[in-house]
């Protein structure tokens, strides 16, 4: 049943106990309605006072460190998966460029392939610029297949090195763990967007009297490992975004990452090589249509003879005719001769 207040007698009797009610009720003899409907406002106000108190002291506490160290990305769609990789330098010129390749054994760069080849868990140090080289901007580092079947999957690292045990595993957020990519730069911050995964710098000025921004990054998968990028061709994606996430401008760089950088050159470069000679041969052998002589003297002369005797006639005729048949046959102009020579054949007996 429900009284007059809007509350259930078993509400009310939950909100005043019947010996407080008794009390009150010896004490004054009756209660007035609009009495009792204070105190059972007063005692909602208690409860609710108490349990806001209860939920602010349960709150879940954030961890700083992780909050800085990866940052969550909404959950609304992208139009697509599959990320764009065309360059553009934008209105601020982007550029990146490779650091000093002779003070590292465990790179190579192949000005052939215009591809770097680099060990595993080793430093690949970049050069960044952009005019004006204004500050507040971030660098987005994200790798990605290179070739078109395989665009819209993400690369991450394989099973076994993704493993718990595995050295560089240690200290290490585990979802940042899945990430092949990693900036040496302690303020990036590691993002996934439609599954796919990238590192986010944030860019200062150039130091005093240089030209460029320095970044290193690392790698934490092979390309051949099974379970990861499984032999797939990868390449990074650079680019330099505002603080609204809007892309000023997008570079690339092809790279493996391998046990053995100059075995693996080599071997690619020799593949390119072959495949552009045999291309060579093939278009050596194409067959070529006859060769066409110089054209010769083409004026039409009129000759009107009286010749003795059938015999010197028809010879006369034939002379005519075979001399225009050589022509054509050394010029490959038999549609231009053709009509005088059936001219010789119509007037031949």
């Amino acid at each position: 049943m429900t009284s007059a207040n809007g509350f259930s007698d078993s509400q009310e009797s939950d909100l005043v106990n019947e010996e407080d009610m008794k009390v009150l009720e010896k004490s004054i003899g009756c209660i007035p309605s609009y009495w009792i409907q204070n105190i059972i406002d007063d005692k909602i106000e208690e409860n609710y006072d108490l349990e806001q108190q209860y939920l602010e002291e349960n709150k879940p506490i954030k961890d700083e460190d992780e909050e800085q160290y990866y940052r969550e990305i909404d959950s609304t769609p992208l139009p697509s998966r599959i990320p764009v990789k065309e360059e553009f330098p934008g209105r601020h010129n982007f550029q990146v460029s490779l650091g000093n390749q002779d003070s590292s054994k465990h790179w190579i760069y192949s000005q052939i392939l215009k591809k770097v080849f680099i060990n595993m868990e080793e430093t690949l140090p970049l050069r960044l610029k952009w005019d004006p080289p204004e500050g507040g901007l971030l660098l987005r580092t994200a790798m990605v297949f290179s070739l078109d079947q395989y665009a819209g999957d993400p690369v991450r690292r394989c099973h076994n090195h993704t493993a718990p045990n595995n050295s560089s595993n240690r200290d290490v957020n585990l979802r940042v763990i899945k990430h092949v990519v990693r900036c040496t730069d302690s303020t990036s911050m590691y993002e996934e967007r439609n599954e796919h995964l990238s590192v986010v710098t944030p860019l200062h000025r150039p130091q005093p009297g240089s030209q460029y921004v320095p970044v290193c990054f690392k790698f934490l998968c092979k390309n051949s490992c099974p379970s990861g990028m499984n032999r797939r061709p990868t390449e990074l994606i650079f680019t330099l975004e505002n603080s609204e996430k809007t892309v000023l401008g997008r570079r690339r760089l092809s790279v493996r990452v391998c046990s053995c950088p100059k075995r693996d050159k080599k071997k690619e470069e020799a593949e390119v090589l072959k495949t552009q000679s045999n291309v060579k041969k093939i278009k050596l052998n194409v067959p070529v249509g006859k060769k066409m002589m110089p054209s010769c003297d083409t004026h039409v002369f009129s000759v009107q003879l009286n010749v003795v005797g059938k015999e010197n006639y028809l010879s006369v005729l034939k002379y005519a005719y075979d001399i225009m048949a050589g022509q054509a046959a050394r010029t490959g102009q038999f549609e231009f001769f053709k009509p005088y020579m059936d001219d010789i054949l119509r007037k031949t007996p």
